[in-house]
């Protein structure tokens, strides 16, 4: 697997398990806690709501990151199995 995917597929796993911990943090929190820029921050937030469609929202009362819905981001094949009805 390219090392470049592999590292933001980790990234992305972190912001969900920060996000549904309700501990993100501000922007530059949550830059600090994985180890990237800011403008990263706001490039991963877009790429969640926006191509992931997470409905993912900063909280200015919370102060964190947070999901309008319950749920966990998954990246990935998902292989469901389907039974046939008679």
């Amino acid at each position: 697997m390219n090392r470049l995917f592999s590292k933001m597929v980790d990234k992305f796993h972190r912001i969900d398990q920060l996000i549904r911990m309700k501990a993100t943090g501000q922007p530059n929190e949550l830059a600090r806690k994985l180890s990237v820029s800011p403008s990263t921050v706001y490039e991963y937030m877009d790429v969640m709501k926006n191509v992931l469609a997470a409905p993912v929202r900063y909280c200015k009362v919370r102060r964190s990151y947070v999901y309008d819905k319950n749920g966990k981001l998954h990246l990935g094949f998902k292989n469901e199995q389907w039974t046939a009805k008679q």
